[in-house]
C-alpha cells in the first residue's frame, strides 16, 4: 500500500511507535485486507484489556475485560488470556487501522485529507496507563492482600 508509513504515523500519533507497528501491519495486510498471523506485543501481554482501551479498540477491550473476569476463576486462566492478547494485539490493531482507512476513503481522497481523518479516528488514550495501574493495584489489594490478612488472622486466633 502506498503511503502506509504516513497513514500509520497519523493513526498512531506516536512517531516512536511507527517502526514497531509498520513491519507488523505490512505483514498483516495482504492485498489491502487484514489477515491473521501470530505476532507479539509485550504491552498487550501484560495489560490485556488496557492495551486495547489505550489504542481505542473499545469492543475488543470490553471483550478482553469480560474474559479476564471469567478466566480469573480458572487456574492459569489469566496467563492463557495474556498470551492470547499478546499474540493477537497487532492483528486487532491492523483491523482497526484498515477499517479507519476505509472510513477515510483513502483511495479517492488526498493524502492530507486522509491523514486529518486518521488523526481523529486513531490515536491513544494516555490516561489508560494510569487508570490500569490503579485498577490492578486495587484488585490486588482487595482480592489478594485483604483475604490473605484475613486468613492469617483466623489462623492465629485458632
Amino acid at each position: 500500500m502506498e503511503n502506509l508509513k504516513e497513514f500509520l504515523s497519523a493513526h498512531l500519533q506516536k512517531e516512536s511507535k511507527v517502526y514497531i507497528y509498520l513491519a507488523r501491519v505490512e505483514d498483516l495486510l495482504v492485498d489491502n485486507k487484514p489477515i491473521f498471523n501470530l505476532t507479539w506485543s509485550w504491552w498487550a501481554f501484560f495489560m490485556t484489556w488496557a492495551f486495547f482501551l489505550y489504542r481505542k479498540m473499545y469492543l475488543t477491550a470490553l471483550i478482553f475485560f469480560i474474559l479476564s473476569i471469567g478466566f480469573a476463576t480458572v487456574p492459569f486462566g489469566g496467563l492463557f488470556l495474556s498470551i492470547i492478547a499478546g499474540a493477537t494485539a497487532f492483528y486487532f490493531y491492523t483491523i482497526k487501522f484498515h477499517n479507519d482507512l476505509e472510513k477515510c476513503d483513502y483511495r479517492n481522497r488526498s493524502i492530507e485529507e486522509v491523514k486529518k481523518d486518521l488523526i481523529k479516528l486513531g490515536g491513544y488514550h494516555s490516561w489508560v496507563t494510569f487508570f490500569a495501574l490503579i485498577f490492578y493495584f486495587i484488585s490486588l489489594f482487595f482480592f489478594s492482600i485483604i483475604p490473605g490478612v484475613f486468613a492469617l488472622s483466623i489462623f492465629i486466633i485458632n
